[in-house]
């Protein structure tokens, strides 16, 4: 299995979305606040999510007046102006806009509500992190062929069963093919009840950068759908950045250079600059990598060869990783759950960072071997979908990692860097 195109067939994929195309370019789903023109409410993440949060949502046309109204336990009402602009991607056509709400306290709840043009949203919750504890969910790659629906049943059930965690990572490929529009509306609408109350946490996996054609493109709809935090580049602005939470500095990566090389050179050399210099400005505890692909080839794998290589990818950032002290790196790609544990210096050892690949989220499954080498703990097999909690204090981390239905898969606790 490799990362290129071939690696599956997308044809059902492709004649399951036209029904939706034809059913219209941007239906008034549950996404939209009921009897206007704001769609897709959300909450993104930002740098410091303990007094700041970015609010973005879509609208059919432009806008004069732009603003979110944050309300604090006490009833006070504080105004934040936005801005909007247009998008157009696969023959659709509407506005992004987004405010930057900031000044807040930490630790604290309030409601937000969007107000444009006279028209407002529901209030949703809004609450800032703390310094000391943090929670997420993880959610593997999402793309479907199937309208969303398994990505929606996995999602839903998650939220469900941890209601009260309030920030959530997608660990890219969220969509099957990042131009198509119809899977965009679809992503969007299967877990439109909880983007407005919940950070997101998005990654840019593969198929983010592929056309109509299955061709590597910009990933110009999946740039423009998430304004994450500033990474201070001209070229490569939200392919890659940093942010904490709790006592957690979290890295998100872009393993994405095979595919945007030719059309946009020179984003690996530029993020391993940055790499370098984001970590040793984070006095954090516990240090996170989010990147999608994972760091084991599994492509030349079978019963006869148990044991499997690094890939591309290890290559070029686990050294990095092992001389930045970096404590657990979460993977996906491959659509199946594997810890390999601590590896140091490509090799399976007592010490350096665990590794996990996160698994599936989507109906989109692969028959992946397993590495005696670097498989230490997988779900049974065939695997069906999961998600995953991260947990942390100043003291420890511990990782669940959950089956769609609540069955507990795999759970381990890092203690100053430490598995126990």
């Amino acid at each position: 299995m490799t990362s290129k195109i071939n690696r599956r067939s997308f044809l059902k994929v492709f004649f399951t979305g036209i029904v939706s195309a034809i059913m219209g370019k941007f239906n008034k789903s549950s996404a939209a606040a009921a009897g206007t023109d704001i769609y897709m409410p959300r909450q993104i993440v930002t740098k410091d999510s303990t007094t700041s949060r970015t609010i973005m949502w879509h609208s059919r046309t432009p806008h004069n007046s732009l603003r979110v109204n944050v309300r604090d336990s006490g009833g006070n009402v504080i105004s934040y102006m936005g801005s909007g602009g247009p998008f157009q991607d696969d023959g659709d056509s509407f506005y992004i806009n987004k405010v930057l709400v900031n000044r807040l306290q930490p630790q604290s709840k309030y409601t937000y509500q969007i107000v444009q043009d006279g028209a407002t949203t529901p209030w949703y919750p809004l609450e800032t992190a703390g310094s000391n504890t943090m929670e997420a969910l993880i959610f593997p790659d999402s793309q479907c062929s199937d309208g969303y629906e398994t990505w929606r049943k996995v999602a839903s059930g998650a939220f469900n069963a941890h209601p009260n965690i309030n920030m959530f990572i997608n660990m890219g490929d969220l969509v099957d093919n990042g131009e198509a529009a119809y899977q965009w509306r679809q992503w969007f609408n299967a877990i439109s009840a909880y983007m407005p109350s919940k950070i997101f946490v998005p990654l840019m996996g593969n198929h983010e950068t592929y056309n109509l054609n299955w061709k590597c493109r910009i990933p110009h709809a999946f740039l423009n759908f998430f304004s994450v935090p500033d990474n201070g580049s001209n070229a490569f602005q939200r392919y890659y950045y940093s942010f904490d939470y709790g006592p957690v500095h979290f890295i998100v990566l872009n393993t994405q250079f095979e595919e945007l090389d030719p059309i946009k050179p020179g984003m690996m050399e530029e993020q391993l600059l940055w790499l370098r210099q984001d970590v040793a400005a984070s006095d954090k505890p516990w240090k996170v990598v989010l990147m999608h692909k994972d760091i084991i080839n599994y492509d030349n794998l079978d019963s006869s060869e148990p044991l499997a290589d690094i890939d591309e990818v290890g290559k070029r950032f686990m050294p990095y990783f092992d001389e930045l002290g970096i404590h657990l790196v979460f993977t996906a790609h491959q659509h199946t759950y594997r810890r390999h544990d601590h590896i140091y210096n490509f090799e399976p050892s007592d010490h350096g960072p665990v590794y996990i690949d996160t698994g599936v989220a989507g109906n989109c499954r692969y028959s992946v071997p397993r590495t005696q080498h670097f498989d230490k703990v997988m779900l049974p097999q065939p695997e069906t979908d999961n998600y995953l909690t991260i947990k942390a204090t100043s003291e420890d981390i511990s990782v669940q990692c959950f089956l769609y239905d609540g069955q507990l898969g795999d759970s381990f606790v890092l203690t100053n860097s430490k598995q126990v």
